[in-house]
């Protein structure tokens, strides 16, 4: 009988067990890193139809897993939530008048941009400033639950409301 085929000793056996826990350990490790879990993206809708009959239809996206019950967004940069959020605008004859990418890869554009959504109850809510800056853009902007306003963006920066309506619809 050779060194091989001798019966192992006890200490033998607890060691190959730990170097076969140690191997499934880094190899589950080195999975993590080479297949990360996948984020559960939720995208979601909404829109806005003025008193004069312009409309906005807007969507956005963030992590289910990591967002808070309330996504508070405002401003440029990186944000802390949303990973996308992109708004059309449309004439009275349904036309679309504007699109706009206020956020692309978790980064905010614009310096007015402001958006807040309650993940519970699926409403947008509170202040918003969705859409264009430049001259000759657009943009939507009041409190979602009271007053929004569309407004067109002048050449010399003053913007003319050209429809509005009370919050959500």
């Amino acid at each position: 009988m050779g060194a091989r085929d001798a019966p192992l000793h006890n200490g033998g056996k607890l060691q190959i067990f730990f170097k076969q826990r140690l191997i499934a350990v880094i190899i589950a490790v080195l999975m993590a890193f080479m297949f990360p879990a996948t984020a559960e993206a939720a995208t979601t809708n909404f829109q806005w139809t003025g008193r004069g009959g312009y409309s906005a239809k807007a969507s956005f996206s963030y992590n289910e897993k990591i967002a808070p019950k309330i996504i508070l967004e405002q401003g440029n940069g990186k944000t802390r939530w949303l990973d996308s959020l992109i708004i059309t605008f449309y004439n009275p004859a349904g036309h679309p008048i504007g699109t706009y990418e206020n956020i692309a890869n978790g980064i905010a554009k614009g310096d007015y941009f402001r958006f807040n959504f309650n993940r519970e109850t699926g409403q947008v809510l509170g202040l918003i400033d969705l859409g264009g800056e430049k001259s000759g853009e657009i943009y939507l902007k009041g409190r979602m639950d009271e007053h929004l306003s569309l407004f067109s963006v002048g050449k010399m920066g003053s913007d003319r409301a050209i429809d509005e309506n009370a919050g959500n619809s």
